[in-house]
């Protein structure tokens, strides 16, 4: 009695224990016969969670990085380079990406670090949880724990990927959607007004501290064949023209200077379009994002060093661009 008793109990644990393994092994080949998709995040931190996931754990030649705040996030990669990839989080900066891309053995041709008053934002918990041995190899070899195959997130995604497929929605449309006219001009004239007074001394201690850090990582990042190329992204005009940003803007240029740092040109000036002053609008990123990828192209090896001086000589005379030219071999 005591035996079948057991027996039964026994078969009663092992069978749920079996379908468990058979449900887990099958999502496993799923996701890494790509079968799922993969889910961009439903908030902001998860968001943030996949892209960095994404990166440390991507197999293939990255050939542009791009590495910044949520200014940098809105860019869609794809529009710079079919190999591009995005690693601007909202929250962060440019800090956090340079942290990542030192402690990656398989790094990116080009990395575009984004320059502003956000570069002090980081989170050294995340760093050291991405790259703690247990979490990284269990992520590495199954996919299936990443946030990006969070089975909520994938559902998501896929109901997402058909809406567009079907032409009902596209992101960009729900981009703009969320645009309210009236609440963006209060919060732009609301961000002049604080934005219109000038650079603290405490502020401006921050700012060299953070910018002292930026370039202990491009330091060493270059050393390992990396080029590194400096940027920023605008915004609306008006909040860019306060006193605080614009002397930020000038801090910063004297903290990496031309000379010594590669700057790509500013782009020309235009009335960029925002959903809060800061953060450009879809059809707005794409064309920075645009703009980037023309900039990578006049300075491409398949230029010649005439063609390409030529290139680069007309550009910076119609758009009044400055900052110092990528060299003739980037990629």
């Amino acid at each position: 009695m005591n035996s079948s008793t057991s027996n039964s109990s026994w078969r009663f644990m092992v069978r749920p224990l079996l379908i468990l393994i058979f449900l887990l092994s099958l999502y496993h080949t799923l996701t890494v016969g790509k079968v799922l998709p993969s889910s961009e995040g439903i908030s902001i931190e998860e968001t943030n969670y996949v892209k960095v996931e994404k990166y440390v754990y991507h197999d293939s030649k990255i050939d542009v990085l791009l590495v910044g705040s949520s200014r940098t996030a809105k860019l869609n990669p794809q529009y710079i380079s079919d190999d591009a990839q995005n690693l601007g989080m909202r929250g962060f900066s440019s800090t956090l990406g340079l942290e990542l891309v030192k402690n990656t053995e398989l790094k990116p041709s080009i990395v575009l670090v984004e320059i502003n008053g956000t570069i002090g934002l980081t989170d050294e918990e995340l760093i050291k949880s991405l790259f703690d041995p247990l979490t990284y190899y269990t992520r590495l070899y199954f996919p299936m724990f990443r946030t990006e195959y969070r089975p909520v997130s994938v559902f998501i995604q896929a109901v997402r990927n058909l809406l567009e497929k079907l032409n009902i929605i596209t992101l960009e449309e729900i981009d703009q959607a969320r645009v309210n006219p009236a609440f963006r001009e209060k919060r732009i004239q609301e961000e002049i007004k604080e934005k219109n007074q000038p650079l603290s001394q405490k502020r401006k201690t921050n700012l060299r501290q953070d910018a002292k850090s930026i370039k202990s990582k491009i330091e060493k990042i270059e050393k390992s064949g990396v080029r590194v190329l400096l940027y920023d992204v605008p915004g609306d005009p008006r909040l860019d023209s306060t006193r605080t940003f614009s002397q930020e803007r000038e801090l910063l240029r004297k903290l990496f200077p031309s000379d010594k740092f590669e700057w790509l040109p500013d782009p020309p000036t235009r009335e960029w379009v925002t959903s809060d002053g800061i953060h450009l609008i879809s059809t707005d990123a794409k064309i920075f994002a645009e703009f980037i990828r023309d900039q990578l192209k006049i300075n491409s090896s398949n230029f010649s060093e005439k063609e390409a001086i030529i290139a680069v000589d007309t550009s910076i005379r119609k758009n009044e661009l400055h900052g110092r030219s990528l060299p003739n071999d980037a990629s």
